[in-house]
């Protein structure tokens, strides 16, 4: 029975110091240098089944609300899908009204060559926080972008939008 005891008295300190270590490396980020997304998103179908190497996503957090709006910033990412490698594409603050074609403010001077326009859903492109390679209304054309950013943001402000 002692041995038994032994064993246990060491294999439980030894379980526990080894299951609060941290093995995993972090992902680093993808480098997209030599990468066209936008070739990409034109070539990628919407269907059921992913025929991509690359996951297009958008996360959404809130900026500001004001009277008759909310102002949210939308951050486009790409990810690859072998190896979980994820870069930042786009990042604007875009205007979500709570009714269509209900705002219609002045905002800041854009710092880019991007164009603000203003979304089939009435949400308006109005930020000049764009940090990415590309134009957040370049990307948001494509209808995978577009679904993801209709689903983040009726996450985000539980809103029930439709596609």
């Amino acid at each position: 029975m002692k041995p038994l005891k032994i064993i246990a008295f060491i294999a439980i300190p030894l379980i526990g110091i080894l299951s609060f270590s941290k093995s995993e490396k972090p992902t680093p980020t993808l480098n997209i240098d030599n990468i066209n997304a936008l070739e990409i998103l034109s070539n990628q179908g919407v269907s059921c089944r992913p025929n991509s190497d690359f996951l297009f996503y958008v996360e959404s957090s809130l900026v500001k609300k004001s009277r008759g709006f909310n102002t949210v910033n939308a951050r486009v990412y790409m990810m690859d899908r072998e190896t979980g490698q994820y870069n930042l594409l786009a990042s604007e603050n875009v205007a979500v009204p709570f009714h269509k074609d209900m705002i219609a403010l002045d905002y800041e001077i854009p710092t880019r060559d991007c164009e603000f326009t203003t979304l089939e859903n009435g949400d308006k492109i109005v930020g000049n926080s764009n940090s990415g390679d590309y134009c957040f209304s370049e990307l948001i054309k494509n209808e995978t972008v577009y679904n993801s950013y209709i689903n983040s943001t009726n996450k985000l402000l539980n809103l029930d939008r439709s596609l």
